[in-house]
């Protein structure tokens, strides 16, 4: 049916979950089929396939989905401690079975960075460059950065889960980035400044890419 909201079919398939007594049922599978085919970030369908995974002792598909809701939700959310709780729990049971989580592959692009003719004119040797990851899909806050400065490019420079801005917001955690360098004179964000955007690329991306700064911020 046209205009169904995922939203509103995660809900719908939870609750019909739940009055079923947590059985799973083709009606159930068939709402969140829908509902992660029109948004793949849908929480309450993730949340949901993360709880019925586990109740059916697939303690992977637990891991994973929940990974995939975790990566959804904003640092400050409550709900994220019950969730990595659960995460671990599901690790847990998968050792006890004799299995082993699957680990994500650790994320680590590479980027090469570079001036327009037209920026080289209009920037200093000293102004601030901030090299940093994004996600397309999550928080806008940067997944990893680097500084440099305008006197240093072109310069390659790596990122990764080592140069997260906050622990809980890993590169590695979220499939899809976009790469961002933007010049600063005044070492804080300002409209106008000079910057380079990447189309959305994997986070396991391992060619290398090009950035160059050349475009005045909106």
């Amino acid at each position: 049916m046209a205009g169904r909201q995922p939203e509103l079919l995660g809900q719908w398939a939870q609750a019909q979950y739940f009055a079923d007594n947590k059985q799973w049922s083709p009606q159930v599978q068939a709402l969140t089929d829908e509902a992660l085919k029109l948004d793949p970030k849908e929480v309450t369908s993730l949340g949901l396939l993360g709880i019925a995974a586990f109740e059916g002792q697939r303690y992977q598909e637990a891991i994973d989905y929940w990974n995939r809701l975790l990566a959804q939700l904003p640092p400050e959310d409550n709900s994220r401690v019950a969730l990595q709780g659960g995460i671990d729990r599901a690790a847990e049971k998968l050792k006890e079975s004799g299995g082993s989580v699957a680990q994500a592959p650790k994320a680590l692009l590479t980027v090469r960075v570079d001036l327009s003719a037209e920026v080289k004119a209009n920037v200093l040797p000293g102004d601030s460059v901030f090299i940093f990851a994004r996600a397309v899909n999550g928080p806008p806050a940067p997944l990893a950065a680097k500084r440099v400065t305008v006197d240093a490019l072109p310069v390659t420079v790596e990122l990764g889960d080592a140069d997260a801005m906050m622990p809980q917001l890993k590169l590695s955690n979220f499939p899809e980035v976009q790469l961002v360098a933007r010049i600063s004179r005044a070492g804080q964000p300002t409209t106008g400044e000079w910057i380079g955007r990447s189309q959305p690329l994997a986070s396991s991306t391992t060619a290398l890419q090009q950035l160059t700064i050349d475009t005045p911020d909106q």
